[in-house]
């Protein structure tokens, strides 16, 4: 019961100082410049102070520090390297460093993960092995943080999107950490519950819009990659579920997913991979008329069918069940981009009908 009280006052106290904060640093980014301005990708017609991955950072961390500063020791190299990714990411919003610089950062701060002994040490059965040998941990782990952090930060196109995967992904934290009984990583995910849930509040807002910023969206998905692999460490019991790595495919799957799609796309039409454009699945939903909040109850449902898949799927065909999961991802894609079709023959039936 006490850990209970404890657990709703710090939620509260981060998304009350969040609040708090928001239109003080609202006010010093539209000072300092720290603004996303309109171009021909973006969907917003005003800028757009990037602020919500500083605000973020900056609350998790005073209240961190206040509450469970004792108990951070075996995530202390999560926790610095997160808000390394946090100040490049701030950077990249303020000056737009290049993204081999960028990438350069990240292998650096996932070795250094990998370093620390937080390492990816099974592949579930995938070619039916399950426990690898170091070399491989190391190389898997790198390459997983990298590829699931970009792929994080390429959601982040419209409003809520990012931060409502991150909220959800904070909170089945949350709740794996209460069933495991630690209460110390527990405080974690409540205290980014709280900020995430003020920051969508603004998110969503018309007259006092704020975005998560590259800050923000490479900061919460380094953070849920690397605490996701963390936690894999739950998983080797037999008498437990495999937390770990249905965390990871939960919040990273449909992101990967449609990030890999995107690329293959691009170098099929002879375009570089990593030209930015519109045709991710949210732009698609986007071209469909729907709204944001609509798109991101979307997305988010696909990240639940997804996990239905590998709940269902996982004791039969273990990590396979990935394939599946593209499989459905794929599916619905071609569903939503043959509706946009539709619509799209439709009105040009009409504008020659009356014209």
């Amino acid at each position: 019961m006490k850990n209970c009280i404890e657990l709703s006052i710090l939620g509260i106290l981060a998304f009350t100082l969040s609040m708090c904060i928001i239109p003080l640093m609202r006010a010093a980014a539209q000072k300092l410049k720290l603004v996303d301005v309109p171009n021909s990708r973006k969907v917003h017609q005003t800028a757009i102070p990037l602020i919500g991955g500083l605000v973020i950072g900056i609350v998790v961390s005073l209240l961190m520090g206040a509450t469970v500063s004792n108990s951070l020791k075996e995530i202390l190299p999560i926790i610095i390297t997160s808000y390394i990714m946090l100040l490049v990411g701030t950077l990249d919003d303020k000056t737009d460093i290049k993204a081999i610089y960028k990438l350069g950062i990240q292998l650096c701060v996932s070795v250094i993960i990998a370093t620390s002994g937080i390492r990816i040490s099974s592949l579930y059965g995938l070619f039916g092995v399950y426990e690898i040998n170091i070399y491989l941990q190391y190389i898997l782990t790198v390459l997983v943080i990298t590829t699931a952090v970009n792929s994080f930060n390429l959601i982040d196109g419209i409003d809520g999107l990012a931060g409502s995967v991150a909220g959800i992904g904070f909170g089945l934290f949350f709740i794996i950490t209460l069933i495991e009984g630690n209460i110390s990583l527990a405080k974690i995910g409540i205290l980014f519950i709280g900020s995430i849930l003020a920051f969508l509040k603004y998110n969503f807002s018309q007259k006092n819009k704020i975005f998560l910023g590259n800050s923000g969206a490479l900061f919460l998905g380094y953070l849920l990659i690397c605490l996701g692999i963390y936690i894999t460490k739950f998983d080797h019991s037999t008498t437990h579920f495999p937390y770990g790595i249905f965390f990871i495919l939960f919040v990273f799957t449909v992101p990967v997913i449609d990030s890999v799609r995107v690329y293959a796309d691009r170098i099929l039409r002879g375009k570089s991979a990593f030209k930015a454009d519109k045709t991710h699945i949210h732009h698609h939903l986007l071209q469909l008329g729907l709204s944001h909040k609509k798109i991101t109850l979307i997305f988010l449902s696909i990240n639940v069918i997804v996990l239905a898949i590998q709940i269902i799927f996982f004791n039969n065909y273990s990590i396979y069940t990935i394939l599946f999961s593209f499989l459905a991802f794929i599916l619905i894609f071609k569903l939503i981009k043959a509706i946009n079709l539709f619509l799209t023959w439709k009105n040009n039936i009409k504008q020659m009908e009356n014209s």
